[in-house]
């Protein structure tokens, strides 16, 4: 599925059955008046690629425009970036001798911050016809009462003045019915050059992530100059962030949430994402899986290990999905930049240790003696349970990622506080050589002689984490390089 030379993954949430509901219901209720949806969900629920894969959908048999508002915030003018994305969407629709297009554009300039006037000295004399300056000087050379004077001058000034703003106010009145008849007029020439549908849908993405002026103003463009019959606007916002923006402008006392019920007809919110659904959207769009990393352990050479293995973490975590990607983003910066084998789920506890749980990832790193045993200090966090778990999938030299309830084989799971004191121990230098010998032995003998198969299945794991090339230096290395990504 592609849109502006952009691919976008397969829908593993089904959500075309909601975009498909969305579009029935406004194709049959834009008629009077249009129609202005929001379309709501969390940062990271997947309100970009709804947005894209439904205009996917309709491109071919409705009007369309899609406006990035964040994108496009720096213009500081609303109604400039959506009459901009309208006639660039639309006229490639229309034929060269169609005027509909160049008639707007003359008319819209004079509602364009760029074109409108601050009231100074030249702006009364081109609106009344008054010099301000003449009149200081006749009021100078008049001997009479100066406040008697500044009574009448100013008088003048001020009737004239008044006469011209009225005059001005009802014109832009006049020019806004003009570009509301005119913007119908290239919404149905449109629809009858390319054989389109009625309502004409124009999506706004990311407007809750605007300047929280610019956001505002956005909604108040749409509400005076759009609401048209056969004209639907879907806007698609994290809405409790919008509120927070209008709350910027208005005040903390502000009541947001009636405000926008004022532009938005109806509000329909997304099915949030769970961690690993959204990881695998993440994983689908972003990283490109290198079969050199099959060489970690848990083993992550294919996409849906990858997803395992983060998943893991960041649920142990309970993670924002915002910290999710950032996590992916630093997992990967990792292991696209060294040959050195390592433990996957270690790197990425230090990262989050790091961001969320500094004293006890500093307590880690800085740590040089190898039987040290990290219980106590762990415990702080939150979540200290056995979900750290590895699989063979009966493979007798597998050792993948895998998350409770979906596994079969022989699994062993670990919590946070073995994983950290098992590779303090691999990370360091051993006592001597016959230290190492001695317990690569036990684990060999383990691996032969234990009638358990999760026994031998765990030493074989310690066996592979004993010939790890990284050692603690490049953990700390790693992880402070990635975090210079952060912000």
């Amino acid at each position: 599925m592609t849109h502006d030379d952009i691919t976008y993954p397969t829908d593993t949430l089904n959500r075309k059955q909601y975009a498909e509901f969305l579009h029935n219901y406004l194709a049959s209720n834009a008629s009077n008046g249009g129609y202005v949806l929001n379309v709501n969900a969390k940062w990271g629920a997947g309100k970009t690629y709804f947005i894209n894969r439904w205009i996917e959908s309709i491109k071919e048999h409705h009007p369309v425009v899609y406006v990035d508002a964040w994108k496009q915030d720096y213009s500081d003018d609303p109604m400039l970036t959506v009459i901009s994305s309208i006639l660039d969407a639309f006229s490639e629709h229309l034929p060269p001798e169609n005027e509909t297009i160049s008639k707007i554009g003359v008319r819209v300039s004079r509602f364009f911050k760029a074109a409108a006037p601050v009231l100074t000295k030249g702006v009364i004399k081109k609106l009344s016809g008054l010099d301000v300056d003449h009149l200081a000087e006749r009021m100078d050379e008049d001997g009479s009462d100066e406040e008697e004077q500044g009574q009448d001058v100013y008088g003048e000034v001020g009737a004239k003045l008044a006469d011209c703003l009225i005059k001005e106010h009802n014109e832009k009145l006049a020019s806004v019915q003009f570009l509301r008849n005119e913007i119908k007029l290239l919404v149905e020439a449109v629809k009858g050059s390319q054989e389109l549908d009625f309502p004409a849908f124009i999506f706004i993405d990311e407007l809750d992530r605007c300047r929280p002026t610019y956001a505002v103003e956005m909604l108040e463009t749409i509400k005076h100059f759009f609401e048209l019959d056969n004209v639907v606007f879907v806007i698609a916002t994290d809405t409790e962030q919008l509120q927070h923006a209008v709350k910027a402008v208005y005040g903390e006392g502000f009541d947001a949430q009636t405000y926008l019920g004022r532009f938005f007809r109806r509000r329909y919110s997304l099915n949030e994402l769970s961690r690993y659904q959204f990881i695998e959207q993440v994983v689908q769009t972003k990283v490109t899986i290198n079969d050199n990393w099959m060489e970690h352990i848990p083993r992550i050479g294919n996409a849906e290990f990858f997803c395992y293995a983060v998943a893991v973490v960041a649920d142990h975590f309970e993670l924002s999905l915002r910290d999710t990607e950032q996590l992916i983003d630093k997992f990967v910066a990792v292991l696209n930049n060294t040959n050195k084998t390592m433990n996957s789920y270690l790197l990425l506890i230090l990262f989050v240790l790091r961001d969320k749980y500094y004293p006890l990832y500093s307590e880690w790193i800085s740590n040089d003696e190898p039987s040290r045993v990290f219980s106590d200090s762990f415990n702080k966090i939150k979540n200290t349970d056995s979900n750290f778990g590895i699989s063979n999938y009966r493979e007798n030299r597998g050792a993948f990622p895998i998350r409770k309830g979906n596994y079969e084989g022989v699994t062993v799971f670990y919590n946070i506080n073995e994983i950290l004191t098992d590779m303090n121990r691999y990370t360091l230098p051993w006592g001597s050589e016959v230290d190492r010998v001695d317990h690569q032995g036990h684990l060999h003998s383990t691996m032969e002689n234990s009638h358990e198969s999760k026994n031998r299945f765990d030493a074989y794991l310690k066996l592979i984490c004993l010939g790890f090339t990284a050692k603690k230096e490049d953990y700390k290395n790693w992880v402070e390089l990635a975090v210079s990504f952060d912000n």
